[in-house]
């Protein structure tokens, strides 16, 4: 009778699958890994840092005498490495999507001993030890391999499952045999208290910079503001204020972005910034009536407070 019951509670978690995968599936599998890899998070960081650096001298060069020097196509090639290496998780699915066309339907299981895959041509199993963690997406379970590259994965929809109890049972399998990728993340690990201090510290250095940033724009601008104490054509100093004004309000939504999920720092990171932004405002309300000269070399406040442009 023991052995009776055990083979029934073996076949109770048996989650049976069938599906065709297809290109989004395998491009989000693909991202899902990336999220939880240092080669992954390196790359994403590296495009964020291209990104930045390449708006922000692409403002700078627009801005002042230097414009009609800017060197539009070399940002024009930024622009296009960057969306090439975005579409890379695209590019990659489509090589394997067309493998996986091949092998036409896929039927398996999975359960306590491993993942069994069958199709037309092949079949396939895979024991738990080979696996360490998984991602989840709201649309797929990803078996991800214990090296840390992860170069093996196993893509599971959701949708190859009979409904939302059986998703629920695959996922209980999934709890079983191997760590979220996302374990880090609980609240009660060390690994997560460390981070929750270091995104702390984040947030307030990035609101830090955006006030200095906020500071640095309206002073950019002072002496054009003040024709009374700085007489006389000025130098153009807009451009570049409104350039440190867009970064300082980027820093601030960088420091909400890092604790946007904890709860207590968000609402503290939510106050200190609309304190920050104000002194952005104050900054936008003295360089908004200068922007109409962006491309002019000096600036000059007329005698019924309008900018007048020159440009030399």
């Amino acid at each position: 009778m023991a052995e009776g019951r055990e083979t029934d509670a073996l076949a109770e978690s048996v989650v049976e699958l069938a599906y065709r995968p297809t290109v989004g599936e395998l491009a989000s599998a693909l991202r899902a890994r990336a999220r939880t890899t240092g080669a992954g998070r390196f790359q994403r960081g590296a495009l964020v840092w291209t990104v930045a650096v390449t708006t922000i001298g692409a403002l700078l060069s627009a801005a002042g005498s230097g414009h009609r020097d800017t060197p539009w196509p070399l940002y024009a090639g930024v622009v296009v490495f960057i969306a090439f290496m975005t579409a890379v998780p695209w590019l990659q699915a489509r090589r394997f999507h067309r493998l996986a066309e091949r092998q036409g339907d896929i039927s398996g299981t999975v359960d306590d001993t491993g993942v069994r895959l069958t199709t037309a041509h092949s079949s396939a199993g895979h024991d738990w030890h080979l696996y360490s963690r998984y991602a989840e997406t709201p649309e797929l379970f990803v078996l991800l391999s214990a090296d840390k590259s992860a170069v093996g994965l196993v893509v599971l929809p959701k949708r190859a499952v009979a409904g939302p109890q059986e998703v629920d049972r695959l996922r209980a399998v999934l709890d079983r045999h191997l760590v979220r990728a996302d374990t880090a993340e609980a609240p009660a690990s060390p690994r997560s208290r460390g981070r929750a201090v270091g995104r702390g510290v984040g947030s307030v250095g990035l609101l830090l910079l955006g006030l200095l940033l906020f500071f640095f724009a309206f002073a950019a601008v002072q002496q054009a503001a003040h024709p009374d104490r700085f007489p006389g054509i000025q130098n153009n100093t807009a451009p570049i204020s409104a350039v440190m004004l867009g970064l300082g309000a980027l820093a601030v939504a960088g420091a909400w972005w890092l604790v946007r999920r904890m709860s207590a720092m968000r609402i503290v990171t939510a106050v200190l910034a609309a304190l920050v932004l104000v002194a952005g405002g104050a900054a936008v309300y003295r360089v908004g009536p200068m922007l109409h000269c962006w491309g002019a070399d000096r600036i000059a406040q007329g005698p019924e407070g309008a900018y007048v442009c020159y440009d030399f």
